[in-house]
């Protein structure tokens, strides 16, 4: 596993022992995109990359696909395989950083999905990830990636730091939590999303915006393939 800051890792530890941060449910386009684009017959080969405590690789393996699983934190892989086993299911789980995914041949895979996790990298392991990605699907594999936007209601109190990245000095207190203060975060805007799926075809680009109490969480939907 590459080299990641140890207190952003412990960060995410500690957040996956928080039931707050084990989602149950799958994301509504998560499920849109998979009954849209994945034939179950054919049972093809996914990658939650990024998975946290695995509400989508759970709601994947249920549906009959066969599923593999990676994230930073051994808390949520924990959290998943405790999930699976209760229901009976098989997922391959590995522990990895998102831009190290060495563990897997080329061509391993009919799709990726990506969900909410690309903010946290700094933007070269963002762009290596991507690589990683377009290096384990195969022709014609499909990627769904959910990433912020520069809309995002975190960047009122944000401090601009590099291309794309922010450092998040503090959050209004409708936020949905304070776990981010004090990170370094991707905010992209629509070029610059479009530049970094650019190895992709097929790139589709829509915004997603949902208002909470006055605060915005805003991002990119990429939907992509590889040729």
């Amino acid at each position: 596993m590459r080299s990641v800051s140890h207190s952003m890792q412990k960060r995410w530890e500690e957040a996956h022992e928080l039931p707050r941060f084990r989602p149950a449910y799958p994301h509504e386009q998560v499920v849109r995109w998979v009954f849209r684009n994945l034939d179950r017959n054919a049972t093809p080969k996914i990658l939650d990359l990024g998975c946290g405590a695995g509400r989508h690789a759970i709601f994947l393996a249920s549906e009959g696909f066969n599923v593999s699983a990676c994230d930073l934190s051994a808390v949520g892989l924990r959290e998943l395989q405790t999930i699976a086993a209760r229901r009976g299911l098989t997922i391959q789980t590995e522990q990895t950083s998102a831009h190290d995914l060495s563990m897997y041949p080329d061509g391993a895979f009919d799709a990726v999905i990506c969900i909410g996790m690309m903010s946290y990298l700094t933007l070269s392991e963002a762009e290596s990830m991507l690589c990683e990605v377009l290096r384990i699907l195969r022709p014609g594999g499909k990627f769904l990636c959910i990433t912020r936007n520069d809309g995002d209601g975190r960047l009122i109190h944000a401090s601009p730091v590099s291309h794309c990245t922010w450092h998040l000095d503090k959050l209004d207190s409708n936020a949905p939590s304070d776990m981010e203060v004090g990170m370094d975060m991707l905010f992209f805007s629509r070029d610059s999303i479009q530049q970094m799926f650019s190895a992709f075809t097929n790139v589709s680009v829509d915004r997603m915006t949902y208002v909470h109490e006055g605060f915005a969480d805003d991002d990119w939907v990429v939907t992509a393939l590889k040729d």
